[in-house]
């Protein structure tokens, strides 16, 4: 994961499920990926033990620190924050070379393999009219056909470069140049679901099926309803609609090894699968006053054996 010192105690799902790990008895380390070497065919790092603390003022107390095999470990959780960048690719390749005995969550050929963004698509029925293009004009197109659109980086987190636009914007052609790049980039065009001003469904899947749902709502005056970009969670359920893409996503889900997941959902339709690094446990289980960050790590407990 990233550095310990830029955690957020007080809503980092990744310390939480370390604290969760810890509370039940086991070795907790961290890794900083620049740390990852091959020693020809197996993988070793850097590792730091540390003990998890319910504190928010000292999360983490360093116990020990020593270069490791990582195929000595039972479970490798890979949660580095977005954007998948070349880094990220060949932090997969390497531990790819994992034994089955290490189980890595999630799978790292499907970390690879599914854009947050671009993974959706894999399930068209679910998802708004969407384009993935760097063609200027396909760009404009599209924006004609279907109004008002969202344009989004291809590799983007937490709002950053998200605009919108519409046909008659006089901004239409600066703002779809900046998106590609002057067309160097695709980016994703998306049909604007109106229902987005009401929030964004993030709901978190656990073996492919559903913990729970928060809604994510935009601070007063923007309009993104990403936590990173000012926006806040609320407390929601789920319905029909929300279990119906669920039940579409839990075979391929779990044929794929993808343990823990966030899949975004405005207006009932399905936007992003989140696999690399999932948000929004600390909140889900407040709202349901549910320690669903120690059903995580008991489900790792079964497969461990």
């Amino acid at each position: 994961m990233d550095p310990l010192e830029r955690v957020k105690p007080w809503k980092d799902t990744s310390y939480y499920l370390m604290l969760a790990a810890c509370q039940r008895g086991h070795q907790v380390c961290h890794i900083n990926p620049s740390t990852l070497s091959l020693d020809h065919d197996r993988v070793t790092a850097r590792s730091v033990s540390v003990d998890v603390n319910s504190s928010h003022q000292t999360p983490f107390r360093i116990i020990a620190e020593s270069r490791e095999w990582l195929d000595q470990s039972d479970v490798v959780m890979v949660r580095t924050d977005p954007p998948f960048d070349r880094r990220y690719f060949y932090i997969t390749l390497m531990l790819d070379l994992l034994p089955a005995s290490t189980r890595v969550i999630n799978r790292p050929s499907t970390l690879r393999d599914w854009n947050e963004k671009l993974a959706a698509l894999y399930f068209p029925s679910l998802t708004p009219q969407t384009l993935v293009s760097c063609q200027h004009q396909e760009i404009v197109d599209f924006i004609s056909s279907h109004g008002r659109t969202t344009l989004k980086p291809v590799d983007g987190h937490g709002g950053k470069g998200v605009v919108f636009v519409s046909e008659e914007d006089p901004q239409r052609d600066e703002l779809i140049s900046q998106s590609t790049n002057g067309g160097k980039h695709w980016i994703i065009a998306q049909r604007y679901l109106p229902e987005a001003s009401e929030g964004d469904k993030r709901i978190l899947l656990l073996n492919g099926e559903p913990l729970g749902a928060i809604l994510r709502v935009h601070a007063e005056g923007e309009e993104l309803n990403n936590l990173d970009a000012g926006g806040s969670a609320q407390k929601s359920t789920l319905n029909e609609r929300d279990l119906e893409i669920c039940a579409a996503l839990q075979r391929p889900l779990q044929e794929r090894g993808v343990y823990f997941a966030g899949i975004d959902i405005i207006g009932g339709q399905l936007i992003e699968i989140n696999v690399t690094s999932p948000t929004g446990l600390q909140e889900l289980s407040q709202f349901n006053s549910e320690d669903y960050h120690h059903q995580i790590i008991a489900g790792l407990e079964t497969s461990m054996g």
